[in-house]
């Protein structure tokens, strides 16, 4: 494939191609192969799938067309599809001379134009239009694969099914092979990889632990919002979102401009994914639990189910999300209320949100490889007593020059209005790499309004704005923490201009009282390459092996990766700069 795609890519120079067509089947390197019509088992088509950093993709095509006498001719295409553009029209071409050795010139000339619409793993419809008089006909033909498309380096294609209508209680969108969810879900539904889904407002699933339902979502499936910034969808309380993808097939979530040629998106493009169940939360810790979103007061979560399930996340990512409706009042891309530790939480991204990548509203929920990349706003937020783990977890702010806007690696608080309260926030985080963009932002871990917490293994670098600090304390209800088993820092780098700072509302010096009460904890060069740690790094050697809890994962090193072989973003998460 890679010599036919190099010498091939040399021919199409300057071919063009036309309309587009948006859909969760988006084109990998699982087509690739040889493909035919059964009609006409001997005649194939060579297909080729080039993946670009963007997420666009270079699809070339060859085979052979007849005229009536059944003479042959070469022919070839190559189009730029956006990320999740199925169907394209573009040139043809033809080509003659050549040779195994390489002494004879090829000749290209234009042929005609051709149409491509992909279906499925198993069926791409071609339609070739050849030029007047040439003495070939216009064809159309329906290719299948004419072998397995799996090979022991190239997972499966994810797509089996092909677009066949909008399920019972949704609506066909004006796009093709898309479908809108609007208003409240009350039965189990499955959203399939062979459709967009289109949020249309707030799209809720189940009543408030009543008329519960499931909604599943296959691996590779799109789901966009409307074009208006406030659709968001939210889980009710007793209601789930299994949302399972794969390395290879990750379930995204985005705007409805993201992965269209000549289209740009952008953050707070749309709302985001609200979990929301009947764990505990210090902020209605007695019955009737009534903790009403931030966003959307008219919606409740809480409880007393610490181990309540509000389904699984897998390899799910969330682009241009984080909606604000009022200051204070904000979707996150990842919002986690009063959600129990019955939920898997795993291999999630955020890109690009306007607001915080991941904020957990009290719960018990724990979480592992978590990205938050280039957000607007926090990368890792929590209060109302949130007492979950997490293991993993990355976030990187974007340059300044961007303008997208940045805060804190992680804003950690108990409660805003009852720095007390009970259950107290206690979260567990271990094996984390924060990195700020050097010259905007806030700090790096910034611990407010009575929060506890045991953190270990955590690099936090490159926070450097005037004012701000690698590690920062406020509240006298946090500062009364320090030095006690509740609130400790251990195995834990700070690389930042200034590393400690205090709130007005503490006490001077807690930072750094803070810092020192730990074990292993450093400051100075983290010797990293990109966010990752070079071979000569410290902090490949310098972590604690968490065992008090069977959670965490063997990782006695400092930050989210042990070494440049151990970046396990790869392949499933987006615009990521290596």
């Amino acid at each position: 494939m890679k010599l036919f795609r190099k010498v091939f890519a040399g021919m199409m120079v300057g071919v063009l191609a036309a309309g587009q067509a948006q859909a969760a089947v988006r084109l990998t390197e699982s087509f690739d192969g040889l493909w035919q019509d059964p009609n006409w088992p001997a005649r194939g088509w060579v297909v080729d799938v080039l993946s670009h950093e963007d997420g666009s993709k270079t699809l070339y095509m060859f085979g052979a067309v007849y005229d009536n006498e059944g003479r042959s001719k070469w022919v070839a295409t190559s189009m730029k599809f956006g990320e999740f553009e199925f169907a394209k029209s573009g040139d043809l071409f033809s080509w003659s001379g050549g040779s195994f050795a390489g002494s004879e010139a090829t000749t290209r000339a234009p042929f005609g134009t051709v149409a491509v619409d992909v279906m499925s793993c198993s069926e791409i419809k071609i339609s070739m239009t050849p030029p007047a008089n040439s003495g070939f006909q216009a064809v159309s033909r329906t290719l299948n694969p004419g072998q397995s498309l799996v090979t022991a380096d190239k997972p499966g294609c994810a797509f089996k099914k092909k677009f066949t209508g909008c399920p019972a209680g949704t609506s066909a969108g004006a796009e093709p092979r898309s479908c809108i969810l609007t208003g409240t879900i009350m039965r189990d539904l499955t959203l399939t990889n062979d459709t967009t889904w289109i949020l249309e407002g707030l799209v809720t699933v189940g009543n408030d632990n009543a008329n519960s339902a499931t909604i599943t979502i296959e691996p590779g499936t799109l789901v966009t919002g409307s074009g208006d910034t406030a659709d968001y969808l939210y889980i009710n309380p007793g209601s789930k979102l299994i949302a399972d993808g794969t390395p290879y097939a990750p379930i995204v979530f985005t705007s409805p401009r993201d992965g269209k040629l000549g289209q740009t998106p952008a953050p707070k493009d749309w709302g985001g994914i609200v979990l929301s169940g009947n764990a505990p939360n210090n902020k209605c810790a007695n019955a009737p639990f009534s903790c009403f979103s931030e966003f959307n007061p008219a919606l409740r979560y809480g409880g007393d189910k610490p181990h309540d399930s509000s389904g699984s996340l897998r390899y799910v990512q969330a682009r241009y999300a984080g909606y604000v409706f009022a200051e204070g009042r904000e979707v996150n891309s990842f919002t986690f209320q009063s959600v129990g530790d019955g939920t898997v939480l795993e291999h999630l991204q955020s890109y690009r949100g306007g607001d915080d990548g991941f904020e957990w509203f009290g719960g018990t929920a724990n979480g592992k490889y978590l990205v938050s990349y280039e957000g607007g706003d926090d990368g890792f937020d929590w209060d109302e007593g949130w007492s979950g783990k997490v293991q993993f977890a990355f976030s990187k702010w974007a340059p300044a020059s961007l303008a997208l806007g940045d805060d804190n690696g992680f804003e950690a608080s108990n409660q805003a209005d009852n720095h007390d309260a009970a259950p107290r926030a206690t979260p567990s985080w271990s094996n984390v790499t924060l990195i700020g963009n050097g010259t905007g932002g806030g700090n790096g871990l910034h611990l407010k309004e009575g929060t506890a917490g045991h953190l270990s293994n955590i690099l936090v670098s490159n926070f450097n704005k005037a004012g701000k600090s690698c590690l920062f304390v406020d509240h006298a209800a946090t500062v009364a923490l320090v030095g006690t088993p509740n609130l400790t820092l251990d195995a834990v780098w700070l690389d930042c201009a200034s590393p400690f700072g205090d709130g007005s509302k503490g006490t001077p010096g807690s930072a750094k009282r803070l810092f020192d009460a730990g074990s292993g904890n450093k400051t100075g060069n983290p010797g990293l390459a990109g966010f990752v740690p070079a071979a000569t790094s410290p902090l490949r050697t310098a972590g604690k092996l968490v065992t008090s809890d069977a959670f965490f994962a063997p990782a006695p090193y400092i930050g989210a990766f042990r070494d440049a072989n151990d970046d396990w973003t790869l392949g499933w998460t987006h615009g990521i700069a290596r």
